[in-house]
Parts: structure tokens; sequence; C-alpha cells
């Protein structure tokens, strides 16, 4: 039988499974950039992709659950867009400049009209790979990220339309599209040229990682999933179990599939019970590897680090010498190096750009007015969710 519906409450665990998301990324990148000498680079790169796409996913079903977790009652939608451009664009603007300056400084191209693109964050509705990866690379996510934004107001009120009982449903029936997606992207979309190391095409890439809409359905997943949760309809599976599902669905991602299927089709179902699996240990007390005191710090500075750390791992490449490659172990500290770097930047920009950007553009400067229509919620209270 469903329990009551959940209150309100800190769900610290969540802050902590941002930074795992956001040190996948950098794992991943970490392996791709060509600090390990040939061999253990070839041996490595399966591995290496297949954490990329874990780290994304995790990012976009999470933010679907904490958004729909932290919802404010009675709180205008345009409070809330808000509020989430303060916290993005901010970090996002001066991330963009200084990397533009890092290309001119390693004598890069660069072409503005390609560059622009990314600056308003618009740059994955078409498939062109030199446009979604030009300046820093991982801003492609921002730019879903920026969708989900402006959608939220929608999306929240369509699931919350959803009967309570019905809600499972509808999360399997987003977990079968995520997974008929592959399919659909190989029978409909130009299979070449393959992207070099991958088995799929440029176009299938595009429209399975980073078209917005489609990555949407992540996020919608994520507000479902938080739903479940408030409504009191959740299986009480513990975060050991769901670790333990999402292990497997990494051992089948990094099998012998066909590229396609290799992205998020086998992640996406474990992901979406391990996020309320720690929520739930969260709220009842029990036992998450995830709510650590330094989790909290590093998860605290995540969007940060995810901006910066593509910059120092490729710049700094550059200049020890970008066609240089070291053996596992001295790889392995110049990694680290490079890792407590990229948290120190983090921590100045969280610091010196994230936060004054929300004190001065994320607040109302006036109560809203009468007769505006505000953004559903589901608890009188708003928990303390870092997002």
């Amino acid at each position: 039988m469903p329990s009551q519906p959940v209150e309100s409450s800190r769900l610290p665990s969540l802050t902590g499974m941002r930074f795992a998301a956001a040190f996948l990324v950098f794992l991943c990148h970490s392996f791709v950039l060509g600090y390990f000498h040939q061999d253990a680079e070839a041996a490595l790169r399966p591995y290496a992709f297949a954490i990329g796409w874990l780290g994304v996913e995790f990012f976009f079903v999470l933010s679907g659950f904490v958004l729909t977790w932290s919802v404010r009652e009675g709180q205008p939608a345009r409070r809330f867009w808000r509020r989430r451009l303060a916290k993005v664009y901010p970090n996002h603007v001066v991330t963009w400049v200084a990397a533009l300056g890092l290309a001119l400084w390693a004598g890069q191209p660069v072409d503005f009209l390609k560059l622009l693109p990314s600056l308003f964050l618009v740059h994955t509705w078409l498939p062109r790979l030199d446009v979604i990866l030009s300046i820093n690379v991982v801003t492609w996510s921002l730019a879903c990220d920026l969708l989900f934004y402006l959608a939220f107001p929608v999306l929240y009120a369509l699931v919350r339309r959803i009967p309570a009982h019905r809600l499972w449903w509808a999360a399997g029936a987003l977990v079968a599209v995520v997974m008929l997606l592959p399919a659909l992207a190989q029978v409909w979309l130009p299979g070449a040229p393959k992207l070099p190391g991958q088995d799929m095409s440029a176009t299938q890439n595009w429209f399975l990682v980073s078209f917005p809409p489609v990555r949407a359905l992540d996020f919608t997943l994520g507000i479902v999933m938080a739903r479940i949760v408030r409504t009191g309809n959740w299986v009480r599976l513990t975060p050991a179990p769901a670790l333990a599902l999402l292990a497997l669905g990494f051992a089948i991602q990094v099998s012998r599939f066909p590229g396609v299927y290799s992205l998020t089709a086998p992640i996406v179902a474990p992901l979406a019970l391990l996020i309320p699996a720690v929520a739930t240990a969260d709220l009842r007390g029990g036992f998450s590897p995830f709510r650590g005191r330094a989790l909290q710090w590093l998860g605290t500075v995540s969007y940060a680090s995810y901006l910066v750390h593509f910059l120092v791992l490729s710049y700094v490449h550059v200049a020890l010498g970008a066609g240089r490659s070291w053996g596992v172990a001295t790889a392995t500290g110049l990694l680290a190096a490079l890792f407590a770097v990229t948290t120190l930047l983090a921590w100045a920009l969280h610091r010196f750009v994230e936060k004054p950007g929300m004190r001065r553009w994320g607040r109302p400067k006036a109560l809203p007015r009468p007769g505006r229509a505000p953004l559903p919620a589901t608890a009188p209270e708003p928990p303390k969710v870092l997002d």
C-alpha cells in the first residue's frame, strides 16, 4: 500500500548527487582529451563515453526532480524564470568570454557566426556539430536546460493533472519512449558518416544527445518521479539496490550494443529509480552515500565546476603540448591536480559571479501583482534543496 503524501523536507543527498554527475563528466573528458598514452586511451574510451552520457542523463533527470520538489507555493512563473536565468547566465557569460580568450591565445580559428548561438544557448537546435561544440563544449547541455526551465511551468502543470495512481504508468511511458528513440533514430536518420570512434552518425548523435525536445523527456521523467514521492506512491526502494540496478544498466551500456543504444537507453530507468530512492532515504534518515559534508560543498559548486572543467583540461593540455600524452600513473596524477585547479576556479566562479548574480537578478524587486497566474505547487513550505 502507498504511504501518505510526503511533506517538504531537506534533501541534502540531492546536492551531493549533483557533484557525482559533474565528476562523471570530468572523468569522461579526462579520458578523451588525450592525456593517456594511446593503448590506455583506446582501452578507456568506451567507458569514458559511457560515464559521460551517464553524468549528463543524471543531471537532466535530477533537475526535473529537484525543481518539482522545491517548487514554491504561489510563485508566479515569471519569478521562477527570473531565478533560473539569474543562476545560469552569469556563470555562462563569464566562462564563454574566458573560452573565447583562451581560443585566441591558443591560436585557434574563431568564427563569430558559429560562436554567437552558443552565447544565447540556442546552438543545439540544428545538427551542426561545428556550432554545437563551439568554444566551451559543455554548454550544449545548458541549451537543453534553457528549454527545460522555460517549459517547466507548463510541464509541471500537466504532470499535476495525472492522477496519483497513474503516475507510475506515466513514468513507464516516458522510459519506454526514451528507450524506443534509438531505434527510430537508426531507421529514420542517416547513419553515415560515422562519428570518429562511435557507431553512429553525427545526425543520430545530435538527435539523441543534444536536441532539446528529446532531452526534455528525461527532465519530465524527473518531474514525474518527484510527484510519485510527493503523493506517497513510492515503492520504498533503498539506495543500495537502486545503485545495483544502475550498475547493471551501465554494464549493458558499455557492452557491444550498437552505438545509438549505448547512450541513455540502458540507464534511464535505473537513474529514475535511484534519485527518489536517495531522496526518500534523506526523508527517513536512512543511509545515503551522497550526504557527506565534502560532497555537499562540492555539489554546491558543481554548476561552476561543470562550466570550467573542459576549459582547464583542454587548454592546460595545449600549454603542455597538444600532442603529448602520458603513462597511466603520470596522467592520473596530472588529472588529479587539474581537478583541484578546476575546483578552485569553480569556487571562485560560484563565490564571485554566481552568488552575486543570484542576489542581483534572482530576487524580485517587488511583490507580484494581484491576478498573475502562480506556478502550481504541492507543498506549503519550500524545501531547502540547492538547485
